[in-house]
């Protein structure tokens, strides 16, 4: 990893928020690992070092403001730093709803508006998606983790043609494994 992006994580303070029962700074650093493991190309590596620095839907702290977008861009270059906003700005369980479409639309939640992509783009956010969602699956409670196993097990099942075969194989056995575990009695209450 490259250490000017580390030390941008640390002055966001990354390394002292919670996630996961973690750091989100390693979470950001397994999401990265995940999507090097995979073959993806490096904007899309670097793209999922940053995931989640402006806030998503689901994560709400912002490390980032967005107006530091110039800054930050600077530092992780163009491409990257447009697949971190695109993911942080947008629903991303909406992801899945056009698949197979020749143009997709992503809502803005920040904006209030609807963005149109291109299947490259949509297929990089996907397949970040996969590692972010897949990176912390370990860390969760067995009842989370089920749960996160059988809404997104059906929805990268759906993608399958936006992600990379190893990120589908990674998907579907660490979603066999969380699904085929048994559930302790305080569980199933």
């Amino acid at each position: 990893m490259n250490p000017q992006h580390i030390a941008l994580l640390e002055e966001f303070g990354t390394h002292v928020t919670s996630h996961s029962r973690r750091t989100l700074l390693a979470h950001l650093q397994g999401t990265h690992n995940l999507l090097v493991e995979w073959g993806n190309p490096s904007d899309v590596c670097v793209a999922g070092l940053f995931h989640s620095v402006y806030g998503t839907h689901v994560f709400e702290k912002r490390c980032a403001d967005l107006s530091m977008r110039g800054h930050i861009r600077g530092v992780i270059g163009s491409d990257a730093e447009r697949l971190v906003h695109l993911f942080c700005i947008t629903d991303r369980r909406c992801f899945y709803d056009h698949l197979g479409e020749s143009r997709f639309q992503l809502r803005d939640i920040v904006r209030d508006c609807d963005l149109e992509l291109e299947r490259d783009s949509l297929a990089a956010l996907i397949e970040i998606e996969v590692a972010n969602i897949l990176e912390p699956l370990a860390y969760r409670s067995k009842k989370k983790a089920r749960c996160t196993a059988q809404w997104y097990g059906e929805a990268f099942a759906r993608a399958r043609d936006y992600i990379s075969p190893l990120a589908a194989i990674a998907a579907e056995r660490r979603f066999k494994a969380v699904l085929s575990a048994p559930e302790t009695v305080n569980e199933a209450l």
